[in-house]
């Protein structure tokens, strides 16, 4: 039993070491880039923020306004710190944290990856709340 455990322990550090290189290239290169999930969600949604520090930590604070026909539920936000030239430096993925309802202008406050001259906002993923109605006959 020992020495089974020991092979798969061998074989394990083996592959570790031998994926080493490429572990360590990919983390040198550039970060994978996202994208919102619904291709399409400022036909949907209006977003508009400001940025603010809140205890020393930079955030933005602002409205998501469903323009949809149905409640949007558990929302998230792609949040990307830009660069003087406009060139994305750092994205995180964030919560709206409640229900937006048809017409309704929902206010969220997120924090941001980093410190930055400009950020940019837009709906990552959301989830259209459908309801259905039974009628007697």
């Amino acid at each position: 039993m020992k020495l089974i455990r020991r092979g798969s322990a061998v074989i394990a550090l083996v592959s570790v070491v031998w994926l080493w290189p490429d572990l360590a290239t990919a983390q040198g290169s550039s970060a994978p880039r996202y994208e919102p999930l619904v291709r399409g969600w400022e036909q949907f949604f209006r977003v508009t923020w400001e940025p603010f520090e809140r205890w020393g930590r930079p955030s933005l604070g602002g409205y998501i306004v469903n323009d949809g026909g149905l409640t949007a539920m558990r929302a998230r936000l792609l949040v990307e710190a830009l660069d003087p030239s406009g060139n994305v430096v750092k994205q995180t993925v964030q919560w709206v944290g409640s229900p937006i309802p048809p017409g309704a202008r929902v206010y969220f406050e997120v924090p941001v990856p980093q410190s930055a001259p400009a950020y940019r906002v837009s709906v990552f993923a959301f989830d259209w709340l459908q309801t259905a109605s039974l009628e007697a006959p």
